[in-house]
């Protein structure tokens, strides 16, 4: 899917946020056209490779391949990138909502026991499909005819090219990070460790890098005055909100673990602790990289922490995981995730003022500290485990915006504007 795509999701929202800001209908009817080919070639190549792949080969579990072959076509119809350029995240909330909840009650309705896993896959891949087709529904609206020639071709293969490696290297620590682990340690319980413990933190990763997604389009169309108003203030919320995340997870791992796991998974609980921290070091660096190096065409700046964290997660990996396993493992994880996030900043250092940008850091870090020191020393209040963590929870957030007033955060009217914004419209 990721050769798919081939990196449209950047190449794509970026180029329809520019058009859309010169607002030149001609020119986005030949963009759109001209890019989603590249993207239809790329995918029909990719899919008859896989299907000749797993022919020929006759590789193991190779229905399952075959029932996963929508997944493929599903990238080659997603056109979420063109409705991102023109900021339509309705649309594309709306989609990802509908697949969510339709694939939640097929499952329900079909997958009764062991035997179902196929029907299972074929609901997943399917409903994504669907999915993807359906972005195509509204399109005569904002685009006319097919225009029978590529957009800046040159440029858009070069940029495909420089994008398509990092995203594939990414995958290194993202996704092969478990066969490795499992491949060198031998155990499927220290596997299951290592991946449950990450399950909370990518959930609250999703809410914190929406912000990059609708920031991305409007990057790309701000002049350069305004980019570095929108990387402080984007930049600032993603702090605010990455840090409360953080603190909430770590004070409620203890208790939330065995609870929501089961007994069984009480050892993972130090990793799921530890693990929290990448719900700070990913999104703070995916503001330097996928908002402002992707918006200034700076691709190789956005390329070259991700191809570095793969090289150094590999290495820590083969050191690290057979001894340790899942804890090896996590520990590889955050410390590629911490470096890939220092480089993000490091690299594209030329094009902002790093005293304005970070002026209010050290508050946040006081922040942070003083929350957590508070959140550490909280009793359980109650005996049922639910009820004591969300007791706790609002305790913290309580205590974390009371401190965020009283410390003065620039981005604090910011806030209190958009509260009063919503409040307004709710009225009317």
């Amino acid at each position: 899917m990721v050769f798919c795509a081939i990196a449209m999701s950047q190449i794509g929202t970026r180029a329809v946020a520019k058009i859309r800001a010169e607002n030149d209908h001609q020119k986005l009817t030949k963009a759109f056209w001209g890019l989603w080919y590249v993207q239809a070639l790329s995918s029909i190549a990719i899919i008859i490779l896989t299907l000749l792949a797993v022919t020929v080969f006759k590789v193991e579990y190779q229905i399952y391949f075959y029932l996963q072959i929508p997944f493929l076509i599903s990238a080659m119809f997603d056109i979420s990138w063109f409705y991102q350029g023109l900021e339509e995240f309705g649309k594309v909330v709306l989609r990802n909502t509908v697949v969510k909840l339709s694939s939640v009650v097929l499952i329900f309705a079909f997958v009764k026991s062991q035997q179902d896993l196929w029907i299972y896959m074929l609901i997943m891949s399917i409903t994504t499909m669907f999915g993807s087709f359906a972005f195509w529904l509204s399109i005569k609206r904002y685009v006319d005819r097919p225009v029978k020639q590529f957009y800046q071709f040159r440029s858009v293969i070069i940029a495909v090219v420089t994008l398509i490696v990092p995203q594939a290297a990414t995958q290194i620590y993202n996704s092969l990070d478990k066969p490795i682990l499992n491949f060198l340690n031998g155990s499927a319980t220290q596997v299951g460790y290592y991946d449950y413990s990450q399950r909370i933190s990518t959930i609250l990763l999703g809410v914190i890098t929406s912000i990059t997604i609708v920031m991305m389009p409007k990057m790309a169309s701000a002049s350069k005055e305004s980019q570095r108003l929108f990387l402080k203030k984007s930049l600032e919320i993603t702090t605010f909100l990455a840090i409360i995340f953080t603190i909430i997870v770590m004070i409620n791992t203890k208790e939330f673990v065995p609870v929501f796991f089961s007994s069984q998974f009480e050892p993972m609980t130090a990793i799921s602790y530890f693990a929290t921290l990448r719900i700070i070091f990913l999104p703070i660096g995916e503001v330097f990289s996928n908002q402002f190096a992707l918006a200034n065409r700076r691709d190789k700046d956005y390329a070259i922490p991700v191809i570095i964290g793969a090289g150094l997660s590999l290495i820590l990996n083969l050191i690290l995981d057979k001894p340790y396993g899942a804890v090896g493992a996590m520990i590889s994880l955050l410390t590629v995730e911490f470096v890939v996030c220092l480089l993000r900043i490091y690299i594209v250092r030329d094009a902002y003022d790093a005293k304005y940008v970070f002026k209010d850091f050290p508050k946040f870090g006081i922040l942070a500290i003083v929350t957590f020191v508070i959140g550490s020393l909280l009793p359980n209040f109650v005996p049922q485990p639910y009820i004591n963590m969300t007791i706790k929870s609002l305790i913290i957030s309580v205590v974390y915006l009371v401190i965020f007033v009283l410390m003065k955060f620039e981005i604090a009217n910011d806030l209190k504007f958009l509260i009063e914004k919503i409040i307004k419209r709710r009225e009317s």
